[in-house]
């Protein structure tokens, strides 16, 4: 028996406030933390290629990321027209030092396992299941074989005029384009909220 979508996503809203309340890694002052390594990947919606960028740390470009003082690290596979904030790589930095076989696994994004997802026949529904399915690694890392980061992302624009980035800051649980009803990206983020003040109150914050 399948899920509804409504249920896929108060899961996975459930699943991304927990990873946004992990603690961070610990890093001395003045030195190197950990970073995860981004690879764009061209866009087949909007036809947007990999460019330079500059990351936020812990996110760093591919080619850049690896130094003589810092080794390879995980890589983040991300379509060339999404952005993510730095608090949503903490699944990849925590697990990474926890679970020795994950510091050089390659992670995606959601919207790219959405795009594989729907390439298909399938539905919205089944679609959604496959995105929910791959990212529980966060729980569960050597019972998955998927690798997908439970974060929202936002579309990302290369020199835009400020007025077209503000438009764009408003994230989607799912793609930077429009994947899903608006029903769902409300409900989503009604229970995204309601999972962080959920987990502050038993935190007694």
């Amino acid at each position: 028996m399948r899920s509804d979508p409504a249920t896929l996503v108060i899961e996975m809203a459930r699943r991304e406030a927990a990873a946004a309340l992990l603690a961070a890694p610990l890093v001395e002052f003045g030195a190197r933390g950990p970073a995860v390594r981004v690879r764009q990947v061209p866009c087949p919606v909007c036809g947007a290629v990999a460019h330079r960028r500059r990351w936020t740390p812990p996110l760093a470009a591919e080619e850049a990321a690896v130094t003589k003082e810092a080794a390879a690290g995980p890589v983040l596979r991300v379509l060339a027209c999404e952005t993510l904030t730095a608090r949503a790589v903490l699944p990849i930095l925590v697990m990474a030092e926890r679970s020795p076989e994950l510091r050089s696994a390659e992670f995606e994004t959601r919207a790219l396992t959405w795009l594989e997802a729907t390439s298909g026949a399938g539905d919205a529904a089944t679609a959604l299941a496959a995105v929910n399915r791959a990212e529980r690694w966060v729980t569960g890392p050597a019972g998955t074989s998927g690798r997908t980061l439970p974060a929202s992302t936002r579309r990302y624009v290369l020199d835009a005029a400020w007025p077209t980035h503000r438009e764009r800051l408003v994230p989607s649980f799912l793609s930077p384009h429009p994947a899903v009803s608006p029903a769902l990206e409300e409900l989503y983020v009604e229970e995204f909220r309601a999972s962080i003040v959920h987990r502050y109150e038993l935190a007694g914050a």
